[in-house]
């Protein structure tokens, strides 16, 4: 989880909080006697949870579509992002009088387009976390994604009882996750994020899930810039599969004449 980009590029931080969620800091871990589950234990309650294997790879693509909103600013606007599977996925964000925001990933390039920034051939560690977020089947694939997990005890995460799940990414990030102890579904995660000016640390709380084709979806999340204590809002207004057409992935003029020759 994922999982973004500084202030100046807020919309295109926008789009990805689709994909992430909310703010608060987690408590110090309680005291428990009783032996706690393994790593690979959350996981799979966590996957079960959300429906089983079975119903994620039922689907090969979906549409989420909701709205996003920037409390600080006054800010609010409409999100649709669109995935296929393995790693395609394109995040468009439009927030009045501002224009349209993209950020996206087609399997082979990663790119941003900003009305404030102009547009971006991302590289880098930018670009590996836009190929993580891109992971159509990343629930499936924790253990490829994030080779060391550890589970590090019991603490509160937004007022629920959770198990805090230590994670190290395949580049070497650490995320901290936090697992509901009741349902098994991941309702928070803090860690830092790389962008143009450097690590950015940030916390993202998530709720509110909702059954969509079978599987549950997290439909609200926050996610808090701590550095910049700004909060970002996102709420997931329907999800539907099978509807993609694979030519909203190309990219437009504008990225192609980044492309090198």
């Amino acid at each position: 989880m994922s999982l973004l980009l500084q202030r100046p590029r807020a919309l295109s931080l926008a789009g990805s909080i689709l994909l992430l969620g909310a703010a608060l800091s987690a408590a110090p871990l309680l005291g428990n006697d009783q032996e706690l589950p393994s790593a690979e234990e959350i996981v799979a309650r966590y996957i079960e949870a959300l429906g089983g294997e079975e119903a994620i790879r039922a689907h090969t693509s979906r549409t989420v579509k909701g709205a996003v909103e920037i409390p600080a600013m006054g800010m609010s606007g409409q999100t649709t992002a669109y995935f296929i599977a393995p790693d395609k996925m394109i995040v468009r964000t439009e927030m009045p009088g501002m224009g349209e925001s993209v950020q996206a990933y087609n399997g082979e390039i990663a790119w941003i387009e900003d009305p404030m920034q102009g547009s971006q051939i991302l590289e880098g560690e930018m670009l590996a976390q836009m190929r993580r977020q891109a992971r159509f089947y990343a629930d499936l694939e924790r253990a490829e994604l994030f080779p060391q997990q550890t589970t590090a005890g019991e603490t509160e995460w937004n007022g629920q009882t959770a198990y805090q799940l230590d994670v190290v990414d395949v580049d070497g990030n650490e995320t901290s996750q936090y697992f509901a102890k009741e349902t098994g579904l991941l309702i928070g995660a803090e860690g830092t994020q790389a962008n143009a000016m450097g690590p950015m640390e940030m916390a993202i709380t998530i709720g509110d899930y909702q059954e969509f084709g079978g599987v549950l979806t997290a439909t609200s999340t926050s996610t808090n810039l701590v550095s910049m204590a700004m909060e970002f809002i996102a709420t997931v207004e329907s999800v539907t599969y099978g509807d993609v057409d694979p030519a909203v992935f190309e990219p437009s003029d504008a990225i192609k004449a980044l492309l090198p020759e």
